[in-house]
């Protein structure tokens, strides 16, 4: 493909030099010039103005803010003559030409008019000159633009088909050219998914638009859409503005020469500025910054890619060449518009010789730099799979010595699971022959049956063993009913119930006084001094609910650590005698340690219908349909509920209503609820 551009390339060039093979007369330095800056005259009072011959072939003002007024004179020598301003860049001009002694005849042009209304549908400004002028007075040319450098040419009809099939042969190659560069690059992005080939593709399409526009083909696409044509400059800036964007990002200046990122935003900001300078009218003002950003562009970019060639940036060598051909269309273009080099038929050309070896040079530069990547890649994959292949040996090799850990490590894991197995067994054993022993210390039922007239028991510990124990003793012609709360569940709260039940069986049987609260007070000393609580922080105790009557059962007496006594009546009214606000052992602050407990006293009538002592695990426990606690008003609720029917009935029906509280929910704590009647 490289080949095929290299050819269309000479053959493009070749038809540039022979462009003017066959042309028509320049008389350029035969005119004269007057500059109206305040366009202020017409063609009845610039007559008596002073004009000036500039000597020059080509008319170059440059930059231009004033109207421009040619005068000259013609020989009527040709057939069917034609005046030709070799220019795409006039906005507005305007012929006159003299007719008898004082009429002039009035013809209007320029790239600002509707492109399709002209007699001549081909690109710059050509005038037919009627046959019967006055040749011995002078035409004018009254000129409005922004950027103006052209040739004045006179000739005949035939004299000019030569030179529009010459300069239409050459600007067809070109455009050919860069339709190629589109299109097969267009082909390579859709191919590879390379961005770089899409940049470059708006860029070429961008410089192709500039180039149609100062040789006045552009017109073709848009003259009659006045608001295009009449901004002309701005094709220019967005060619400028893409060559910039290209070279930014073709070398990497991000990641490459990221201390440059400023001068190439800037660069875009002056294009950027230019675009809409023109598109609110400021055309002059976009001209001049076009040509700012023009050789602020090629510097930048020319100094980007030899300092990225000294880091051996292969691509940027291309890229160099190929900028250097853009730079020297700029400087040739910009100080040709500036006056300081002649415009000539060179620097006329200038951008498509410049562009066309700058396109070519980028082409070759992208083809390079994708052909890099992939040899960069294909190495890439090489190496990791290299890496790969290790990595996967030292895997192996670490797999199979892991492996032997591992096998080492069941056979452990399956030793020590043997052993926890044993251990849990020995400690099932344990903790089931606790559970024995704990239930033998539980007063039975035959004992409970044979001394209290009716009863019942929810007893439901939270683990094998319980924290929770009901306890019942007759000595002599009383008896004692208690439901003791020990602090914690399970074997820590067993060892402390089992103590309690000891105490109390020796605290009764040594006390002459059948008073509940000074058995309580002495149990509270007991705890304190088993458990060593006066040197140190230990807080091991209980909550009990202690009753006692005796066999005439006319008075129950009671005194409660926490806990409460409730007493159903007629009518299923609840009666609540609580306990006092202090623990049985673990009170540590000195204000409860000092207090004693209380008895209450209650006679036994007929309007009793039971008595109930209970631990705090069922009030506590969560259930119901929004998983809350019972608590105590709940409890008492289920109590009363029940009032009407016996205890033992009581006893299954709150058993029943508990179990559907709980529900689902786990037990938290272990439960006790005694009810009963003397």
């Amino acid at each position: 493909m490289n080949k095929y551009k290299l050819v269309l390339l000479f053959i493009l060039l070749a038809q540039l030099t022979s462009t003017y093979a066959s042309t028509p007369i320049n008389i350029s330095d035969k005119t004269e010039v007057y500059i109206d800056e305040l366009h202020q005259y017409d063609i009845n009072t610039i007559q008596n103005k002073e004009f000036k011959n500039l000597g020059e072939k080509v008319l170059n003002f440059g930059n231009n803010k004033a109207t421009i007024w040619i005068r000259f004179k013609l020989q009527n020598n040709f057939h069917e003559p034609i005046l030709h301003l070799k220019t795409a860049l006039i906005e507005d001009v305007n012929l006159y030409t003299p007719i008898d002694e004082a009429v002039y005849d009035l013809q209007e042009d320029g790239y600002t008019k509707n492109f399709f209304d002209k007699e001549y549908k081909i690109p710059n400004t050509y005038f037919n000159i009627n046959s019967d002028f006055n040749p011995d007075r002078y035409f004018y040319l009254k000129i409005d633009a922004n950027y103006l450098q052209f040739w004045l040419y006179y000739g005949s009809s035939k004299s000019y088909l030569q030179y529009v099939y010459d300069t239409s042969i050459a600007d067809g190659i070109y455009y050919g050219f860069i339709l190629i560069m589109l299109i097969y690059n267009l082909f390579v992005y859709f191919s590879v998914k390379d961005d770089t080939y899409l940049y470059y593709v708006l860029y070429v399409l961008a410089v192709g638009l500039m180039v149609a526009h100062f040789q006045g083909h552009d017109a073709h696409l848009w003259g009659n859409i006045h608001f295009i044509a009449k901004r002309g400059p701005m094709w220019p800036a967005i060619a400028g503005l893409a060559s910039v964007v290209f070279g930014y990002k073709f070398l990497k200046i991000k990641q490459t020469l990221p201390k440059l990122r400023a001068l190439y935003y800037t660069g875009m900001g002056v294009f950027g500025i230019a675009i809409l300078a023109v598109l609110f009218g400021f055309n002059l003002a976009c001209s001049i910054l076009n040509q700012i950003g023009g050789l602020f562009g090629a510097i930048i970019m020319l100094y980007s890619s030899i300092t990225l060639i000294n880091k051996g940036k292969k691509e940027a060598r291309l890229f160099l060449i190929a900028f250097n051909c853009y730079l020297c269309a700029a400087v040739v273009f910009v100080l040709a518009g500036a006056d300081i080099i002649p415009y000539n038929k060179l620097t006329d050309y200038a951008w498509q010789i410049g562009s066309t070896f700058e396109m070519f040079f980028l082409a070759l530069a992208i083809g390079q730099k994708i052909n890099e990547l992939e040899m960069e890649k294909s190495n890439l994959i090489i190496n990791q799979n290299k890496i790969l292949e290790e990595k996967v040996t030292e895997r192996t090799e670490e797999l199979n010595a892991t492996n032997e850990e591992l096998s080492v490590l069941v056979e452990q894991v399956y030793q020590q699971n043997e052993m926890i197995n044993k251990k849990n067994s020995d400690l099932e054993s344990s903790i089931n022959y606790a559970q024995r022993i704990q239930k033998s210390i539980l007063p039975t039922d035959e004992e409970l049956k044979a001394n209290i007239q009716s009863f019942f028991i929810y007893y439901k510990p939270k683990d094998v063993v319980s924290g929770d124990i009901y306890w019942y003793e007759k000595m002599g012609d009383h008896h004692f009913f208690a439901a003791v709360d020990c602090t914690g569940h399970g074997v820590p709260g067993a060892f402390v119930s089992m103590m309690a039940s000891n105490l109390l069986r020796e605290i009764v049987a040594a006390s002459k006084s059948p008073s509940p609260h000074e058995i309580l007070d002495q149990l509270d000393e007991h705890v304190k001094k088993n458990f060593n609580q006066k040197n140190n922080n230990n807080k091991e105790g209980m909550d009990i609910s202690l009753c006692i009557w005796d066999d005439t059962k006319e008075n129950l007496y009671y005194a409660g650590a926490k806990n409460p006594l409730v007493i159903l009546r007629e009518d299923n009214k609840i009666e609540t005698i609580k306990g006092d606000k202090k623990s049985v052992g673990g009170n540590i602050h000195p204000h409860y340690d000092a207090m004693r407990f209380t008895s209450h006293h209650i006679p036994l009538t007929d309007d009793i219908k039971g008595f109930y002592i209970f631990s705090d695990g069922i009030q506590d426990q969560f259930g119901g349909e929004r998983g809350k606690k019972l608590m105590k008003k709940g409890l008492l609720d289920i109590i009363q509920k029940y009032g009407d029917l016996n205890v033992e009935t009581q006893g299954q029906k709150i058993e029943a209503d508990i179990e559907q509280w709980k529900g689902n929910q786990k037990q938290i704590d272990d439960m006790l609820l005694i009810g009963f009647l003397p």
